[in-house]
């Protein structure tokens, strides 16, 4: 059942349903988490009363440097020293002496309760700080408001939900998560999510099923019906919050968990054997990568290397990009993960949902057509060539691969590759070692690069098909946007035409195919990407024995067959019914 709009009774079992982004079942305690600022009232004080609360104030300034210290401690250990940068500009704001001396003229002029006087100095600050004409003060704003939704909190007496310093076990409700929340996050802590909104192929969906934790989004009005701390399951098959669960609810869940970890246990056999099908038909199983930290799950997965690494989220939550020896350090350790295979190192992806909170990028009205990825690469070029040259030095002598995202043009394509080799020819120039070999491939994500693959593909070496961003670009469908949910289909035909399209311009170039996109990890999907002829699939670590017990399990003859038949249906409901019969009844274990 699902909730009535109605207020719950603390303590009786409820359900919220939602869109299941994420499978799998947890059971903990509720951590509400929310870049909302509390409501601050102006309470009167006399005058006798403004030494007390400035004492307030001191006590909640020394809490929040406690916490700051605390979570850059905890960042360190888990991410490394490079991420805690942005809390080193926290903890000036937190001993900013200008702000408490602000406070104290406020106090003596307004009468009203510090936390009132706080957050209007806070905010007075911030939009100095965002009217000046030097982008570091500029970028100094968001670390204010950042430091003063920390203080007031600790005025209040309020519990701060930090993702990165959870020191419980949690599920995590939110209205929505960001990928530089997620980025962040304590992951040791971390069961699940849930949020208001969101869709199956947001980047916090794709997060949580790297981290193979459920995750449930588009839970409408979740967060005004939810106390912190409530013990809660979430069901990331159906798409379920269950609130105040019952023991038998708490019983019947314990026994999907058990049949979910027997069918985990049945796949650690096949993580050695190779992706074959029945009829002989190989494929290549890569990972995609989203964190330093993800590196040592590659070995245990069976994937045969890295075929996504997103650098964009060592560029996240950064006061100063990574420089170049910083990012050669991190890709020498991916491509030290991938042996003896090969890694793909995507090039930096920012914009769209993905934007750096303090190098001064103004949020665009329509993100994902605007200024993003390579579009942004190749307007900053003294950042772009930074990071071909690491990408470059990852393997002195070796091979490395380099991928471009989103392009959407001819002429951007060759820019990049024009880039590459300026980068290349100035590390030997410098006599700094590099890669003997360089392979260069383009994303395929934008209709207009299908169309025009047959033009693209002597450019490069491979080509990578993102699927959640060709799926919506083809289908005019924000793949974040729950109202438009139902338009967002993979398996619509005009998706399926250009992913052929792309698979026979590639064979006539000589060149290989793999698909990097969400399509890869999900089972149901598996028949036609074999079908259309793809030679590699790259998916999430934790997905990928799933994927090659179902390409195991078919026949590659039989998939070519269906893919002629379903390319040629009216709609992409009607292909995915086919698909989900097809995965029911050849592998019903992996459609728990």
């Amino acid at each position: 059942m699902t909730a009535s709009d109605s207020a719950p009774v603390p303590g009786t079992e409820f359900r919220l349903a939602g869109i299941p982004a994420s499978p799998g079942v947890a059971t903990g305690q509720l951590v509400i988490f929310s870049h909302e600022e509390l409501p601050v009232h102006s309470t009167p004080i006399a005058e006798e009363q403004i030494e007390d609360e400035m004492r307030r104030l001191e006590v909640a300034l020394l809490k929040t440097r406690e916490q700051i210290q605390k979570i850059k401690k905890q960042l360190a250990h888990s991410l490394g020293a490079q991420q805690t940068e942005i809390f080193e500009a926290h903890l000036l704001v937190a001993a900013d002496s200008t702000i408490a001396a602000a406070v104290r003229r406020q106090l003596h002029m307004r009468k009203v309760c510090v936390e009132n006087v706080y957050q209007h100095v806070i905010h007075a600050y911030a939009q100095s700080m965002k009217e000046m004409e030097d982008p570091y003060l500029q970028e100094r704003a968001a670390d204010i408001l950042d430091v003063g939704r920390r203080v007031i909190h600790n005025l209040l007496g309020r519990k701060l939900a930090d993702l990165y310093a959870l020191d419980v076990p949690s599920i995590i409700l939110a209205h929505d998560l960001s990928p530089s929340d997620t980025a962040m996050l304590n992951r040791q802590m971390s069961l699940g999510f849930a949020t208001e909104v969101g869709s199956t192929t947001s980047h916090t969906a794709i997060m949580a099923r790297s981290l193979n934790i459920p995750a449930v989004v588009g839970l409408h009005n979740m967060l005004a019906r939810c106390e912190p701390d409530a013990p809660v399951i979430i069901d990331g098959y159906a798409g379920i919050l269950i609130v105040y669960p019952t023991e038998q609810t708490r019983y019947d869940y314990g026994q999907i968990a058990k049949r979910q970890h027997e069918v985990e246990q049945s796949l650690e056999i096949l993580r050695d054997t190779p992706a074959t099908t029945k009829d002989g038909r190989r494929l290549v199983l890569s990972a995609n990568v989203e964190l330093p930290e993800d590196l040592p799950l590659i070995a245990g997965s069976g994937a045969e290397g890295i075929g996504l690494y997103r650098t964009e989220f060592l560029f996240l939550n950064r006061v100063q990009f990574p420089n170049e020896d910083e990012q050669t350090i991190i890709y020498q350790q991916v491509v030290q993960a991938s042996l003896p295979h090969l890694a793909i190192i995507r090039t930096l992806d920012l914009g769209g949902d993905k934007l750096p909170t303090h190098q001064g990028i103004d949020p665009e009205p329509n993100p994902f057509l605007g200024w993003r990825a390579i579009r942004y690469c190749l307007e900053r070029p003294e950042i772009f060539k930074v990071q071909l040259r690491a990408i470059c030095r990852a393997n002195p002598g070796g091979k490395v691969r380099v991928m471009f995202p989103m392009i959407a043009t001819r002429e951007e394509l060759a820019a990049a590759l024009a880039l590459l080799a300026e980068a290349r020819e100035e590390l030997q120039a410098a006599g700094i070692p590099a890669a003997a070999e360089v392979e260069a491939g383009a994303m395929i994500e934008v209709p207009s690069a299908a169309l025009i693959v047959d033009r693209l593909a002597p450019m490069v070496q491979f080509f990578s098909i993102g699927t959640n961003d060709l799926t919506q670009y083809t289908l005019a469908a924000d793949r974040t946007n729950e109202r438009v949910a139902a338009l967002y289909q993979p398996t619509h035909p005009a998706v399926l035409i250009l992913i052929r399209q792309v698979v026979e311009a590639a064979r006539q170039n000589g060149i290989w195919v793999g698909v990097c996109g969400e399509m890869a990890s999900d089972v149901v999907m598996t028949p036609i990407l074999l079908g259309l002829g793809v030679d590699e699939m790259s998916m999430g670590s934790v997905a990928l024995p799933r994927v090659k017990k179902a390409v195991q399990s078919l026949h590659y003859g039989e998939c070519q067959a269906l893919a002629d038949r379903l390319i040629k249906m009216d709609s992409g409901e009607q292909t995915r019914k086919v698909l989900a019969e097809l995965a029911q009844q050849t592998y019903p274990e992996l459609m728990i």
